[in-house]
């Protein structure tokens, strides 16, 4: 067989991505099937957590659509190029880079008009041709439901796994059970449910009130036969203190339940 320059290229890049992929500790994908159920609240919170205990957490946001990873983070500025022209991840904090397609764009409310290759190539890009540090820990801020990102990452990073993040709602339900079955399709190792924003803590007497019937969750997880691994609930009070500083609710609200849940979560990790 022939082999052409394009092909050497190509698979000279595959080995760069996998000898940088060695380097990159524990990979976990914090994917949900449907939006809106906390799912980059938790990611970034993890690897907040991992962060401050000490650990080389790296945090790539592949949500290209929706790269909300910054704003989480409250993390501002543009992403640097090396000599050799690599991306440089930013450093939000001591222990934590980060790589999301938000910090490339020259306005902050453009649109990322992408369609499958590119997004794949950027993944790639993303993970063999960045200037990552050895690394702890790995999380991947995936976007809802089953696409290409969440494909791209299946298919080439071998030792993923995945957080299945999801609500107590009917549809969040059906949808976390459809992304568990694309995990399966694509062989990537599933350590549990995160159960969110089931409950709400009353800024007022500080008690929690069902929004979502826990039997619900408990359900699906006893259909896929995965365990639950934390219930993280909504603090009205701890996201209006973080808004008010700026600051994650991880880092704005410490002796928060949601900050105390996610450090529970952390350790099981």
């Amino acid at each position: 067989m022939i082999t052409t320059i394009g092909d050497l290229d190509r698979r000279l890049r595959q080995k760069e991505m996998e000898e940088k992929l060695k380097r990159m500790g524990k990979k976990y994908l914090v994917m949900s099937g449907k939006g809106g159920v906390g799912k980059t609240s938790i990611c970034s919170s993890l690897a907040l957590a991992k962060a401050q205990k000490g650990a080389s957490v790296g945090l790539m946001d592949v949500d290209f659509h929706g790269p909300n990873i910054p704003a989480a983070l409250f993390l501002e500025g543009r992403i640097q190029v090396d000599s050799e022209g690599r991306l440089v991840p930013m450093k939000a904090r001591e222990n934590l880079h980060v790589l999301s397609i938000q910090n490339l764009l020259t306005l902050p409310d453009e649109a990322v008009l992408w369609r499958g290759p590119r997004k794949l190539r950027a993944i790639l890009q993303f993970i063999g041709e960045a200037a990552w540090p050895e690394l702890d820990y790995f999380f991947i801020d995936s976007p809802p439901g089953t696409g290409d990102e969440a494909l791209t990452c299946a298919k080439y990073i071998s030792d993923l796994k995945a957080i299945l993040v999801t609500t107590g709602q009917a549809l969040s339900l059906v949808d976390a059970a459809k992304a568990y079955s694309f995990l399966l399709a694509t062989g990537t190792s599933t350590i549990g449910l995160v159960d969110s924003m089931g409950d709400l803590i009353c800024p007022h007497c500080k008690k929690e009130i069902i929004i979502h019937d826990k039997a619900l969750v408990e359900a699906l997880a006893q259909k896929l036969k995965l365990p639950i691994l934390a219930r993280v609930p909504w603090d009205l009070e701890a996201a209006g203190l973080s808004e008010s500083l700026s600051k994650p609710i991880f880092e704005a609200a410490p002796s928060s339940v949601f900050t105390q849940k996610i450090l529970e979560l952390a350790e099981k990790l």
